[in-house]
């Protein structure tokens, strides 16, 4: 018969004690991390009010890399408003570089200022195009992203949309 050395032996004895023990901390708010954040981001931003996010365009240094954008599950059009339930929602809006677009921005510019919306541009070619719906919308944070993972949670097809806390509209 094969003896075991000791130390085998005291280590097959002493693992289960040697495990972690896994420690839940009551008593914690559940968006702890969340206060955290505002409270940072006021720092960073002056105290925007409602302790919201606001990229700023010019913190990005290229943003060629992210170009082009193209959102296979959006494209120009109408919409029909309907209302959301979304509470805590931020609103924003998607756009693209197309003329329909560039129109809307300019139109609902004001609005969507008073709002303090942030925009995405679902559908950019180039940075020339990403200037165009900036100049559209001035003093307001557009920035390129693909739309299409929004596009199938909000059951929409077309842009540009405004999305709020309780609205979808156009």
């Amino acid at each position: 018969m094969k003896q075991i050395p000791l130390t085998s032996c005291l280590i097959l004895i002493l693992t289960p004690f040697a495990l972690a023990e896994l420690t839940v901390v009551e008593g914690l708010p559940g968006d702890f991390a969340q206060t955290d954040l505002r409270v940072f981001d006021a720092q960073m931003n002056g105290g925007t009010p409602n302790g919201l996010f606001r990229a700023e365009v010019s913190l990005l240094s290229d943003e060629a890399w992210m170009l082009p954008i193209s959102s296979s599950r959006l494209s120009p059009g109408k919409i029909t408003p309907r209302t959301l339930d979304m509470p805590g929602l931020p609103p924003f809006f998607l756009v693209g570089d197309d003329p329909k677009s560039l129109a809307w921005l300019q139109e609902r510019g004001t609005v969507l200022r008073e709002l303090g919306t942030v925009g995405l541009a679902v559908e950019v070619a180039d940075l020339k195009a990403l200037a165009r719906i900036r100049a559209a919308a001035p003093g307001i944070t557009i920035l390129p992203l693909n739309g299409n993972s929004i596009a199938t949670r909000l059951q929409i097809k077309h842009y540009p949309v405004l999305v709020t806390a309780t609205s979808l509209e156009q």
